[in-house]
């Protein structure tokens, strides 16, 4: 595994959906209007966590895994579940909504029983928890007898923090199309997506 040969695929989708997303879209509806912006937002901490690789900051990059997964998800809800009382209330930052509930919520309205992203966060909420809040883990993966910083990084552990960032961005990419009401455009991003990985 090489984080730097992961780093230009990661280069590759940052170009892609800038060129493909860089367009009109109708917003006149509050939770369409706010999925947007979360799906715009978790593709910015994708090109974040790209940049914080090439400079060496390997917490900060693993610190923004949650965020943009968080991101993602409140983008969905928001998009597919929230009313409008939940709406204002997510406004007023007044919401007692779990995360899991949330995921819970979107996969009920998808009729979708044990998705992906149920299975993202129980396999790695916990981890990606305690990189974003200076947790037990995000210090052993950078120290060891005599040095702390990136030269402790796993390579294995930076293509994975790099894979799931591009998964997450492609998906919020999808969302974004989802949003154009573009079919063909759906259907592009959707394949790209489809295509990640292999």
């Amino acid at each position: 595994m090489n984080p730097d040969t992961d780093l230009e695929n990661q280069e590759k989708i940052i170009y892609w959906l800038n060129k493909k997303l860089s367009c009109g879209y109708d917003l006149e509806e509050r939770n369409i209007q706010l999925a947007h912006s979360c799906f715009d937002l978790a593709i910015e901490h994708h090109a974040a966590i790209c940049l914080l690789y090439k400079s060496g900051l390997y917490g900060s990059m693993f610190s923004l895994l949650r965020v943009e997964f968080e991101t993602c998800v409140n983008g969905l809800w928001l998009f597919y579940v929230a009313n409008e009382e939940q709406i204002e209330k997510y406004e007023k930052n007044d919401l007692k909504l779990g995360f899991g509930t949330k995921i819970n919520m979107i996969e009920s309205r998808l009729g979708i029983s044990e998705g992906a992203l149920k299975t993202i966060k129980n396999n790695s909420w916990s981890i990606f928890s305690e990189f974003t809040h200076g947790g037990y883990q995000s210090l052993i993966h950078r120290s060891n007898e005599t040095h702390t910083g990136g030269v402790n990084y796993q390579k294995k552990d930076l293509v994975s923090a790099l894979r799931h960032a591009g998964m997450f961005a492609l998906f919020s990419g999808v969302l974004l199309a989802t949003i154009t009401k573009n079919d063909d455009l759906i259907s592009e991003t959707l394949s790209f997506y489809k295509s990640y990985g292999k």
